[in-house]
């Protein structure tokens, strides 16, 4: 019984240091601002910028508490700092500016 009880509390102490980490995957849609625009970001390390008319296609890496984000056509990467406040995703842009997303829920098509 005693080893029982040890497995539930290995258990639980693994899903309460790696199972809350929240995650950036998946679209985000800018907050606060005049213009509408997404970031998305996919398991494979892709990613894309839209606009309402036009889109980049990026890849990006996180080290810690940075994304760095390579824009396709582009051959310097840029690096931001990133965290979340409860589920918003806040990026700091070049100019120190704290940009909001909130992540998009997925619809589901009932054709």
């Amino acid at each position: 019984m005693k080893r029982y009880h040890f497995g539930i509390l290995i258990f639980l102490l693994l899903f309460l240091t790696t199972g809350c980490k929240k995650s950036i995957i998946g679209k985000w849609k800018a907050i606060d601002t005049k213009n509408e625009y997404y970031y998305i970001f996919n398991n494979n390390k892709t990613c894309s910028y839209e606009m309402l008319v036009a889109r980049l296609d990026c890849t990006y890496e996180i080290n810690d508490d940075k994304i760095t984000i390579l824009y396709k056509g582009d051959t310097k990467e840029k690096t931001y700092e990133y965290r979340f406040e409860k589920n918003t995703l806040i990026i700091k842009d070049d100019t120190g500016k704290d940009n909001k997303f909130t992540k998009v829920k997925r619809t589901v098509n009932n054709k």
